[in-house]
């Protein structure tokens, strides 16, 4: 029986009680700087899409690559004034630059394989 206690006092760091919560959504597991990043980039997104549909009297595709080209420019301006690491572990102004990035190509890719160069 001593036997049975010495062992339950040497696992106890190594099993520590943890408490049953709910998943949360994984928006919540990021860092709060990271949470704000993704919505200010959805905000921009949606703010891309109504001026690009409603507003710009251009074809739909080079409104998209318009505005988000400018968007690439104001993103990666905002990370030199603040001096923000581009490999740092929270997203930032440069990973909203590569999201756009990355949104200009999708959209050249779709011009010129539709054929509406």
């Amino acid at each position: 029986m001593d036997t049975a206690a010495d062992r339950r006092a040497e696992l106890v760091f190594m099993m520590p009680v943890q408490a049953h919560r709910r998943k949360q959504p994984h928006l919540r597991h990021l860092d709060p700087a990271s949470q704000w990043a993704i919505r200010r980039f959805l905000i921009k997104l949606a703010a891309i899409g109504i001026f690009a549909v409603f507003i710009v009297k251009r074809p739909v595709l080079d409104s998209i690559l318009v505005l988000a080209s400018v968007n690439i420019l104001t993103s990666v301006a905002i990370a030199f004034l603040y001096r923000e690491a581009w490999d740092d572990d929270a997203l930032n102004h440069w990973d909203e630059a590569m999201a756009f990035t990355g949104l200009c190509a999708l959209a050249h890719t779709l011009k010129f394989a539709l054929g509406w160069s």
